[in-house]
């Protein structure tokens, strides 16, 4: 268990990383001439990254070479976020979100999710293009041994039907999605799905989809939209309670924060473990962003990114939760009951 003086040991590497002019990125090292202070000298723990503007709004325009550490050799991928509330961020990844799917393919042993035996399908119901989750999830397929198919969805134009008053056209785009899935589920073996609650609802809607869901499918991951402490139980102790289901919670900038099997005691159905010390995430007051709130309570989702291909210091989510205390909540939260944030701004979850 990574000790505060550990985790303060490392915000005080990886800065030391991003702004030593050898192996720093071009954004960073021209944002040091701005700030007011030293990084290298005064940034000594978490506590101080507070010192840093809010930088995430920038990623959506500046070039993103500019984004990559002078010291990382290997190949850089560009992905971007959904686009929820203006134009996408962009990140750049080189091997960092390849070794989070190896900690997430560790957890869904935890949960007993199944593995594949290189004939059984995995269908994935989801974004992928530009989006992280598709690239992300093909990868896990992949480690656990299952052939990958997948049905493409473009979040950002769905978001726009319901933004501009469309629901009907909206529906029918879930129509044909659900169309696209039910060809692959009544020809193929597919035992894992991995979408998210709105589309996992539509399918077992339709009545044929929903057999051959119940009769096959042993393993499902949601993911994109909020659901309900009800909506998964419906899920897993009536509609489908063979499958194993487990929820993930994240975004291109923060990775994945899996969930975590249920303990004796557990106060909330579904709880996020983020990827910490790669992605910090804090529960704080959305009045006063310094303040965490104590654990039970809800608040704003605060993240910081600290890896040696990506620095990004405490931006403020679109996202409330709850706090979940855990034996290392000193140092970063679990959440539970995540949704968007009331009076966060335009927020359209749709399908995604």
């Amino acid at each position: 268990m990574m000790t505060p003086s550990a985790l303060d040991a490392h915000v005080r590497a990886i800065v030391r990383w991003h702004f030593d002019p050898a192996t720093g990125c071009p954004y960073w090292l021209r944002k040091a001439t701005e700030l007011g202070f030293d990084p290298l000298a005064e940034v000594q723990g978490l506590e101080d990254l507070a010192r840093f503007p809010a930088v995430a709004a920038e990623w959506r325009r500046i070039p993103a070479w500019e984004l990559i550490p002078r010291g990382c050799r290997e190949p850089f991928d560009v992905w971007e976020t959904g686009g929820t509330t203006g134009p996408p961020t962009r990140i750049v990844d080189a091997t960092e979100r390849t070794r989070g799917i190896r900690r997430v393919d560790r957890m869904l042993d935890d949960h007993g999710f199944p593995r594949g035996d290189g004939r059984k399908g995995w269908l994935h119901l989801g974004p992928t293009g530009p989006h992280l989750v598709g690239t992300n999830v093909a990868r896990l397929a992949r480690l656990r041994n299952f052939l990958y198919f997948t049905v493409d969805l473009d979040p950002r134009w769905v978001k726009r039907l319901y933004r501009e008053g469309r629901p009907d056209e909206a529906r029918r785009y879930t129509a044909h999605l659900v169309d696209q899935a039910l060809a692959v589920l009544e020809g193929q073996p597919v035992e894992v799905l991995s979408t998210t609650p709105p589309l996992l609802q539509a399918l077992c809607e339709r009545p044929e989809t929903y057999a051959l869901l119940a009769a096959q499918v042993k393993g499902i991951i949601w993911f994109g939209t909020s659901l309900s402490s009800e909506g998964l139980r419906l899920l897993e102790e009536e509609l489908l309670p063979d499958a194993r289901l487990v929820g993930w919670y994240g975004n291109t900038l923060m990775g994945i924060a899996c969930q975590r099997p249920r303990r004796e005691g557990d106060a909330h159905r579904c709880v996020f473990a983020p990827p910490g010390p790669d992605a910090v995430v804090r529960v704080v007051d959305p009045r006063d962003p310094a303040r965490r709130v104590a654990p039970g309570e809800a608040g704003q989702v605060r993240i910081s990114l600290l890896t040696r291909e990506l620095f990004l210091p405490w931006h403020l989510e679109r996202d409330r939760a709850v706090r979940v205390d855990w034996e290392g909540g000193a140092l970063w939260d679990h959440v539970a009951e995540v949704a968007p944030l009331d009076g966060g701004g335009a927020r359209v979850e749709g399908v995604y």
